[in-house]
């Protein structure tokens, strides 16, 4: 059973995650907790408090043991607006929500109002039940009676106890049996008495409470009343020490699967609109790659995903860094724990001895241009990805710079962390400081320029949902095949920008994360080499612009960049290059890579 727990206060709802334990067995819990921003406030100021809620509801999880437990913090100006989404998206059997007076506030609703309305079968918790070992259960018939039984039964089971069905009818009508009400959840091991009485309900239960630690019961208010507990109901909870009421959701109508809301026309209205969804994107799906640090947790949730991991390394010339990079991913990530499960080098022809000191710290080496032959070769960082898809055979696929000076295994196991613990999200990109190398020199913040002044400038111009991404063109990310394999891929650096785009398209802004690495030391290039860059950058953005207006706006554009460069004497000449990025078409496409992923393998080229 997947169980969502609505976790408004962690210390009083600590009775929820005994309950959701008891209940979940082999399956899931999710300890879902909103931050409610009210006011004025940016939803963006909830962000360290984001932080520090999902570390506390990640150590609660940790407590509950063989159950398998994640977090998941959100924020809205509503709290319960919030658990409805999180019931939509991660679609759980069973919801779990404190009980809390009729008329007090609960997250921005009220008990009744949860009960008339909720957003999946839901579980009204007071008291301690989930310790329950004796558990009444009085059955009426009807929707709500099969999911009480089976709560119960499930209760009972989890601590190896003991439940009592009790049907109460009024004297003189004909009784049902229980066997006619529930099925063969009257024939389940824990359902020890089997008990039928005529006269007063409530008087009947109630009397019944007394020799029970627990009783779990249908809301009793008519359909679509005021007060869905109804009068039994509020005399049962007045007994009862411990309770559980249950409220199935209505039935899905057919106009479930509505076209999404359009934004407004107006532009202020608009700004304000993306600007709350971007926020709220931000607070939910930005984290820290210390939130992942435990590795045995993300080997435990692996194991239970049963998936492969890989991790591509893009070299160019990367002698002096990529045995340090090899090192720091394969011992504490395969070696010391088994969360990675190949390491493969993506070569571009290097000149020096990359490719040979790759192969000595014994990873496949293959090179870019001899994978997939017969579809031709480009140059560039993005032909290189392309074809890492089909030489790497992980169900999540990651790929790291190797400039990098100072590798870590963060830069892994931060993205592979979010994949793993958000199964939502389907592409994780990582941020970081990015101090710039002068020479001897180290400055503190420089990095990142084609980022701040072509990249983000452009994404927040003609994609503003994707304002939130701190680096777009950062070069550690990773995502799921399935979506990989499903998208193009632009050959040289245009590669991120076309990702990012392509992915929002194909799984909204909710699918994308990314996570703060804190710092990366790599080799800066050159003004020169930048520029070009920035153009293949915005050669990428207008194209998707383009295509999304049915306009084509590159078909009359210039693709030769004049670069002007220093001649000497004081002097200036201009050098021409043609720089054009190739969209490579999604890799599922090819048959050769269809034939692979049906069991042939390829041998790496030394």
């Amino acid at each position: 059973m997947k169980v969502l727990v609505a976790v408004a206060d962690a210390e009083r709802d600590r009775p929820l995650l005994d309950m959701a334990a008891a209940l979940a067995r082999d399956g899931e819990v999710i300890l879902a907790s909103v931050i409610e921003v009210t006011g004025d406030a940016a939803l963006t100021s909830a962000q360290p408090e984001a932080r520090a809620r999902r570390r506390l509801l990640d150590t609660l999880a940790a407590d509950m043991g063989a159950t398998h437990a994640r977090s998941l913090v959100t924020v809205a100006r509503v709290g319960w607006d919030a658990i409805r989404d999180a019931c939509a998206t991660e679609r759980p059997d069973l919801l779990l929500v404190s009980w809390n007076r009729p008329g007090w506030d609960i997250l921005g609703t009220t008990i009744e109002e949860i009960l008339r309305d909720p957003p999946a079968d839901v579980a009204v918790v007071k008291g301690t039940p989930g310790r329950a070992k004796r558990i009444l259960v009085p059955v009426r018939g009807g929707r709500y009676a099969q999911l009480a039984a089976r709560l119960g039964t499930d209760l009972a089971r989890a601590h190896d106890g003991a439940v009592t069905l009790l049907h109460v009818t009024e004297r003189g009508r004909r009784r049902a049996t229980l066997y006619e009400l529930l099925g063969d959840l009257a024939y389940d091991e824990r359902a020890e008495r089997l008990v039928t009485r005529a006269g007063d309900p409530p008087k009947i239960i109630i009397e019944e409470i007394a020799a029970h630690d627990a009783i779990v019961f249908g809301a009793t208010g008519r359909e679509g009343a005021e007060d869905p507990l109804g009068p039994v109901g509020h005399q049962i909870l007045d007994a009862a020490r411990n309770a559980v009421i249950v409220r199935t959701r209505a039935p899905i109508a057919s106009s479930v699967f509505v076209e999404r809301s359009r934004l407004p026309e107006d532009r202020a209205e608009r700004s304000r609109v993306l600007g709350e969804l971007v926020d709220k994107w931000f607070v939910e799906n930005t984290f820290t790659s210390s939130e992942f640090a435990d590795l045995r947790r993300l080997v435990d949730a692996k194991e239970r995903q049963n998936v492969r991991i890989s991790v591509g390394l893009p070299t160019l010339n990367e002698e002096a860094t990529i045995r340090k990079v090899i090192r720091a991913i394969r011992s504490r990530l395969m070696e010391r724990v088994p969360l990675v499960d190949e390491i493969v080098v993506i070569d571009s022809r290097s000149e020096d001895r990359t490719r040979e000191l790759a192969a000595e710290e014994g990873v496949p080496v293959f090179i870019h241009d001899e994978i997939l032959p017969e579809t031709g070769t480009y140059r560039g960082k993005g032909e290189a990805l392309w074809k890492s898809l089909h030489v790497m055979t992980g169900d999540i696929v990651t790929w790291i710079d190797t400039d990098v000076s100072t590798p870590h295994p963060k830069f892994v196991y931060g993205i592979v962390g979010a994949l793993l613990m958000r199964p939502d999200l389907q592409f994780v990109k990582a941020f970081y400081q990015r101090p710039l190398r002068l020479g001897d020199d180290l400055q503190a913040s420089g990095g990142g320029r084609v980022t701040e002044l072509a990249a983000r400038p452009i994404l927040n111009l003609f994609f503003p949902e994707l304002s939130g991404i701190v680096q777009p063109l950062s070069g550690e990310q990773g995502g799921r095949r399935a979506l990989l394999e499903q998208l193009p891929f632009f050959s040289g650096y245009g590669v991120e920008t076309g990702l990012l785009i392509d992915t929002l398209q194909r799984a909204g802004l909710g699918g994308i994360g990314q996570v703060d690495m804190k710092q990366r030391i790599h080799r800066n290039q050159s003004l020169y080499a930048l520029s070009m860059m920035s153009f293949e950058v915005l050669q990428v953005a207008l194209k998707r612009v383009g295509e999304a207006h049915g306009a084509a706006l590159l078909e009359e554009a210039n693709f030769t960049m004049k670069l002007i460069a220093p001649a000497g004497g004081g002097r200036l000449h201009l050098e021409m290059r043609d720089i054009i990025d190739i969209e490579r078409p999604p890799i599922a496409s090819i048959a050769a890579y269809q034939t692979r992923r049906l069991g042939e393998v390829d041998t790496p080229a030394r």
